[in-house]
């Protein structure tokens, strides 16, 4: 990482990736729409070193960080507190068929919705998929939680990534 830290960096891939790519070619983004839909989360966890993948989620739910501090990963989940499909990538593969996209705008999604959680299961079960509450005024990150009643802590585990 450089002195913009990860989000800057997972920006400019991400840029890179969506900029390379022929919209136009349908069978094109048809064949490579899996990795497009993992890219970020992939390319997140790489800029950590060693650490558990529940370890790089920047909050942790009260049932998920008893699992963690035993050391039992069975039954947890990584999750985006914002739907990363609506309000991450749809807008930038939108704005990269139209020519539009910038690193600079991507950082700002990044910074506003890559948020990641670590729930269990069963709590994962009960959290609305895909869209936020209506009620959402597009800055409260944890609605989704807050709605089914999770409370959500730090993850005493997290760090950010060390710059190389």
């Amino acid at each position: 990482m450089n002195e913009f830290g990860y989000e800057r960096e997972l920006a400019r891939a991400y840029y890179k990736l969506l900029s390379a790519l022929d919209w136009q070619d349908d069978i094109l983004i048809a064949g490579l729409r899996e990795g497009l839909n993992k890219f970020l989360s992939n390319a997140y966890l790489s800029c950590f070193r060693g650490a558990h993948k529940y370890h790089k989620t920047h909050f942790v739910s009260l049932k998920a960080l008893d699992k963690l501090q035993r050391k039992d990963y069975k039954g947890l989940v990584f999750e985006h507190l914002v739907p990363k499909r609506n309000h991450l990538q749809k807008v930038c593969e939108e704005r990269a068929a139209e020519g539009t996209l910038t690193i600079d705008f991507i950082e700002d999604l990044l910074k506003r919705y890559w948020w990641l959680a670590t729930v269990t299961k069963e709590e994962d079960a009960t959290i609305p998929k895909f869209t936020m509450p209506n009620d959402w005024d597009g800055k409260a990150i944890l609605a989704r939680y807050e709605s089914v009643n999770i409370k959500l802590v730090d993850n005493p585990f997290f760090s950010r990534p060390k710059r190389n």
